[in-house]
C-alpha cells in the first residue's frame, strides 16, 4: 500500500466580502461530545481540489480588483459586438510576419509552403478575424488552433521545467510591451527553444525544438479536416497557432493595454503559483480535526510539499496503486495517525478496477466503465476505534456517467470481500441537476445508492440546487461556444452539486453536512469560484459521521 511515508455571484461585479472562520465548529463539538459519550464520530471531508489551470484566463474568478470585471466586460463586448473592430486577420497577422513565419517553417523542413501561402492568401489573410477566425467553427471543429495550444501552451519538461508559450492565455512570466515584442518572443519561442519531453510511457525522449512537437491532425479522428488540410496540417497548425495568439494580444491590448498582464500576474500567482500551497493551508486552518480526508485531481508535486508539511505530522497519505502520470491528477486519502493505524493501510483499488466492467454490463447502456489511471483509491486498514475501514476517494468523469459503475464496483467488494469493514467514500460523482443519456443526475445518483443500502452525507432527499460548483468559461479560451457572458454568469455558470460523502445506512449516520468555497467554513451562494483565496471550482464538503458499533456492509 503507497502510505506517502518518508520510506516508500453574486455577480462578479461586485467582489463579495469573505466571512472569517466562526468563533466554534459546531460538527466538531458534536464529535467530540459523542466521543465523550462512547459513540463513535470523526469528522470526514472530500475535496476536489482542482487540477492546475494552464490558462488562468479561461473560467471566471471572483477577483478583488474592478478591473478584472472591466477587462472581462471589454473582451466580451470586442467579441459580440466587434463592429468597425472586426478587422482583418493580416492586418493583425501582417504580411511582413506571414513571411518571417513561412522562411521559420522552410529552415526547420516543413513541407508544403506553397500550398500554405495559397492558404493564407485565399482562406485566412482576409478573414475578419473576430467572426470570420475566432467564432468560425470549422476551425474549432478541426483543431487546427485548439490542438497545437494544446501541445505547446505549457510544456512540462523531463527534467521538472516549465516552459511557457508566449501568450495571453497562460502562465508566461515575460512582459508583452507591444505586438512586435510578443512576436519576437513567440518566434523564439516555437523555432529555437529545445525541450525533452517525457514519451508514452514516460521515458524522457530526444530534445526536440518547439516546432517540431506538433502532431498531424488525422482526418479519420476529425472527419472536417479536408486530406490536403491533412497532409499541411503542420504548418497549417502553426498558422493558425500565431493567427489565434496574435488576435488575443491584440484585443486585450484594444481593451485594457495597461491592466491585463498585472490582472494575469495575480491569477497566475493565486491559482498556478501559489495554488498548491493555498490549498495546504486551507486543509491546516480549516479542516484540522477531521479524521479523513478526501481529495482529487492531486498532483504528484502536492504529495511531496504534503510530506514536508507539519500536517503529515498528523495525517499519512494513501495513495492509488498506478499514480497518473501523464494527467497528474490523482484521488488520494489522507487519514489522521490518531484515528487509523498506517501500518495495517493495504491498496485494494485493483480489486475494485478488476469487477468493474462486469459490473458495467449490469447497468444502464449509458453508464462507462472507462477510467483513468488515477482516478480512484480504495484501501482497507485498522481504526484505533477497534473498527476496520474501507475508505474510497473518486474522481469521476466529467459527465458523471462512471460514477454508478465505481459505486457498484466499491458496494460489490465490500460485501463480497470486507463485510466486516466501515465504508466511507469521498466523491467528486460529477451529478447534474437533471439526468440524461449524457449526465449523471443527483436524483438518479441517490436512488441508485439508496437501493444499495448506501447513504450520504446530503440526508434522505438530496436538493438537486444545493451546488457544490458554480464556474464558467470566459471569452479568453479557445472554446467560445462554451463561453458565458457576464450578464448571465450565474444563469448559465456549471451550478451543480458535485461532491458526496457516502457509507453504508446500517453501519454509519451523517450530521451537520457542510460545504465550503472560501477556505474558512463558510459557503457564498452565487459567487462563482475559484477565487483569489479559494483556488478550486469545487468546493469542500463536510459532514460529522457517526458510526454504529459491530455493524458490517450489509
Amino acid at each position: 500500500m503507497h502510505t506517502g511515508h518518508d520510506g516508500g455571484g453574486g455577480q462578479p461585479s461586485e467582489s463579495p466580502q469573505v466571512p472569517q472562520a466562526p468563533p466554534h465548529r459546531p460538527d466538531e463539538e458534536r464529535a467530540a461530545n459523542a466521543a465523550d459519550c462512547g459513540a463513535l464520530s470523526f469528522l470526514a471531508s472530500t475535496w476536489n481540489i482542482a487540477a492546475v489551470n494552464n490558462n488562468p484566463f479561461e473560467y471566471w474568478v471572483t477577483h478583488t480588483d474592478p478591473a478584472y470585471n472591466d477587462l472581462m466586460a471589454g473582451v466580451q463586448d470586442f467579441i459580440d459586438n466587434p463592429g468597425a473592430r472586426d478587422v482583418k486577420v493580416g492586418e493583425v497577422l501582417t504580411e511582413e510576419m506571414f513571411e518571417e513565419l513561412v522562411r521559420h517553417l522552410e529552415a526547420h523542413d516543413f513541407e508544403g509552403m506553397e500550398r500554405l501561402r495559397r492558404f493564407w492568401t485565399e482562406e485566412y489573410r482576409d478573414r475578419q478575424l473576430v467572426s470570420g477566425f475566432l467564432k468560425d467553427r470549422m476551425i474549432g471543429g478541426k483543431r487546427l488552433a485548439s490542438m497545437p495550444d494544446r501541445i505547446t501552451n505549457t510544456i512540462h519538461a523531463a527534467d521538472g521545467q516549465v516552459v511557457f508559450r508566449p501568450t495571453a492565455i497562460n502562465c508566461y512570466a515575460g512582459e508583452f510591451e507591444s505586438k512586435a515584442a510578443w512576436w519576437a518572443h513567440w518566434q523564439h519561442f516555437m523555432f529555437e527553444t529545445k525541450v525533452q519531453v517525457l514519451g508514452r510511457r514516460g521515458e524522457p525522449g530526444p530534445p526536440k525544438l518547439v516546432c517540431h512537437l506538433l502532431e498531424k491532425i488525422p482526418r479519420e479522428r476529425y472527419p472536417d479536416v479536408t486530406a490536403e488540410e491533412e497532409a499541411h496540417s503542420l504548418a497549417l497548425q502553426t498558422l493558425c497557432l500565431a493567427i489565434f495568439d496574435a488576435i488575443l494580444i491584440h484585443i486585450l491590448h484594444a481593451v485594457a493595454p495597461s491592466s491585463w498582464q498585472a490582472l494575469r500576474r495575480t491569477i497566475c500567482d493565486a491559482l498556478y503559483k501559489n495554488k498548491e500551497e493555498q490549498t495546504l493551508a486551507i486543509l491546516t486552518r480549516t479542516y484540522p480535526t477531521a479524521a479523513v480526508i478526501f481529495l482529487q485531481e492531486v498532483a504528484a508535486s502536492f504529495v511531496d510539499k504534503f510530506r514536508a508539511r507539519d500536517m503529515y505530522k498528523k495525517y499519512f497519505v494513501l495513495l492509488p496503486g498506478q499514480m497518473d502520470g501523464k494527467r497528474d491528477q490523482n484521488s488520494i486519502i489522507l487519514a489522521s495517525r490518531s484515528h487509523f493505524d498506517e501500518a495495517s493501510a493495504r491498496d485494494i483499488t485493483d480489486e475494485v478496477l478488476g469487477v468493474i466492467p462486469a459490473v458495467a454490463k449490469t447497468l444502464p447502456k449509458e453508464v462507462s466503465a472507462k477510467m483513468e489511471k488515477g482516478d480512484l483509491t480504495a484501501a482497507v486498514l485498522d481504526g484505533k476505534d477497534k473498527n476496520k475501514y474501507l475508505l474510497v476517494s473518486f474522481h469521476g468523469d466529467t459527465n458523471g456517467l462512471a460514477t454508478r459503475p465505481v459505486v457498484a464496483a466499491v458496494d460489490q467488494i465490500a460485501r463480497e470481500k470486507y463485510s466486516d469493514h466501515v465504508l466511507v467514500c469521498g466523491l467528486d460523482a460529477n451529478t447534474y441537476r437533471e439526468h440524461s443519456p449524457h449526465y449523471q443526475g443527483v436524483m438518479n445518483f441517490h436512488d441508485f445508492i439508496s437501493e444499495r443500502g448506501l447513504g450520504s452525507c446530503w440526508g434522505a432527499k438530496p436538493n438537486p440546487l444545493n451546488a457544490t460548483t458554480c464556474n464558467a468559461r470566459t471569452y479568453l479560451q479557445p472554446q467560445l461556444n462554451k463561453a458565458v457572458g457576464r450578464h448571465n454568469l450565474i444563469l448559465n455558470a456549471d451550478k451543480n452539486l458535485k461532491d458526496w460523502i457516502i457509507f453504508y445506512a446500517n453501519q454509519t449516520s451523517a450530521t451537520d453536512a457542510a460545504k465550503d468555497n472560501t477556505g474558512r467554513k463558510a459557503y457564498i451562494e452565487e459567487m462563482v469560484f475559484p477565487t483569489l483565496d479559494f483556488p478550486s471550482d469545487h468546493g469542500v464538503v463536510s459532514a460529522t459521521l457517526t458510526i454504529s458499533p459491530g455493524r458490517g456492509a450489509q
